[in-house]
């Protein structure tokens, strides 16, 4: 069997893309480990929020909260029974 070489040129394009491909995949999980941490970090933060108005909602009842200057007005109740 003979021994067949590549080009110095063609072994050095195979390379370098082969090198890079690895680097990118590398990349990719970089960014998707950021990406559930991100993630984790989104739903620790929605828990937060839905505890504080759990909080709020204990001591003022049903509201909707304007987040620009922190007033709020009560919400209608509305009766399910049709009356």
């Amino acid at each position: 069997m003979e021994n067949n070489k590549l080009t110095k040129e063609e072994f050095d394009n195979i390379t370098e893309l082969t090198t890079k491909a690895n680097q990118l995949a590398m990349h990719v999980g970089s960014l998707e480990a950021q990406k559930m941490s991100l993630l984790q970090s989104f739903k620790e933060n929605d828990t937060l929020i839905q505890e504080q108005k759990n909080k709020l909602n204990k001591k003022y009842g049903s509201i909707s909260i304007d987040l620009k200057d922190g007033s709020f007005v009560e919400n209608e109740v509305v009766e399910e029974n049709g009356k």
